[in-house]
């Protein structure tokens, strides 16, 4: 009995030449890896674990950041003051996490330094000009610079102390050694006593300076002002403000003294060309001078 040909068995169908072959057909056995490769491959697989767990960690440490919920402290009653004050209590929730202030003990007072002295109001610095020093110049008769600064500056404290003030004498020193009664003096007013050179022939006058990097250049200034007016007068002699030098306006005594010491130097005279009005006239150069120093002082 034939059968219907939907019931009918299918033919076999020849093998298509693009169907693969079986596996066991078609490959032989895979050789082993050599085992510098088969230790990158295992390093490469522990990498990417290693990688794969710290980017679970940050994942998880993000995520409990993030959902964290800050719980506040139970906030103890405040208790009334032991004073009986009526003030308010602040107990609300908005200041619960304000710390409180416990005064410590109040501080000592911070120790200030006193301030300096005033400057001794009544006293007078002479600085004799090479006095137990050197001779300073010498002329040719042999007249030294150092006696005449000397007789003059004993003749000037006299006078000063003849007016009621204090009179000190300083010898002068090495200008390359520091050294005292002069490093750090202080007094009303410092005028150091010189006598110009005998090797200037025709050279006549007298000149005062002061120290051109002066703290208070005002007051050193009325002191100079108060030397040359009351030296012209007393002496008749005239100023000579052209040979100043920097050895008068840069003196080394300048440099040691206090720094709120009034201070000018002043050269008497030409030893040489001034020689006959020196040797007749110490009073009057003495007196110059002390009219000057008492000048600045009563702020003449």
């Amino acid at each position: 009995m034939s059968q219907p040909p939907s019931l009918r068995p299918a033919p076999p169908r020849p093998p298509s030449a693009s169907r693969k072959a079986p596996l066991d057909a078609e490959a032989s056995p895979r050789p082993p890896l050599p085992p510098v490769l088969r230790r990158i491959h295992w390093l490469w697989r522990l990498a990417f674990v290693g990688l794969v767990w710290a980017g679970g960690m940050l994942a998880v440490t993000w995520a409990s950041g993030r959902l964290t919920v800050p719980v506040a402290s139970p906030t103890p009653a405040a208790s009334p003051p032991d004073d009986g004050s009526t003030a308010p209590l602040a107990t609300s929730a908005a200041h619960a996490d304000v710390p409180t202030f416990t005064p410590g003990p109040t501080p000592a007072a911070a120790t200030v330094a006193p301030p300096t002295a005033p400057l001794p109001v009544g006293r007078v610095g002479l600085l004799v000009g090479h006095w137990q020093h050197d001779s300073g110049t010498v002329c040719a008769d042999g007249l030294r610079e150092v006696d005449v600064t000397t007789d003059v500056a004993l003749r000037t404290r006299a006078i000063l102390e003849a007016r009621g003030l204090t009179v000190d004498l300083l010898p002068e020193h090495d200008p390359h050694v520091p050294q005292p009664p002069t490093q750090g003096y202080r007094a009303a007013a410092l005028v150091a006593i010189h006598a110009d050179t005998c090797e200037w022939p025709g050279l006549s006058g007298f000149k005062v300076a002061r120290w051109r990097y002066s703290d208070m250049p005002a007051v050193d200034d009325r002191l100079v002002t108060c030397l040359e007016d009351a030296y012209a007068a007393a002496t008749g002699l005239p100023r000579n403000d052209d040979t100043i030098s920097v050895n008068m306006w840069n003196y080394y005594a300048f440099r040691e003294i206090g720094v709120d010491t009034p201070a000018a130097i002043i050269e008497l005279a030409f030893l040489l060309g001034d020689r006959a009005f020196v040797d007749a006239h110490r009073y009057e150069m003495a007196l110059g001078v002390a009219d000057g120093i008492s000048c600045f002082l009563e702020g003449r």
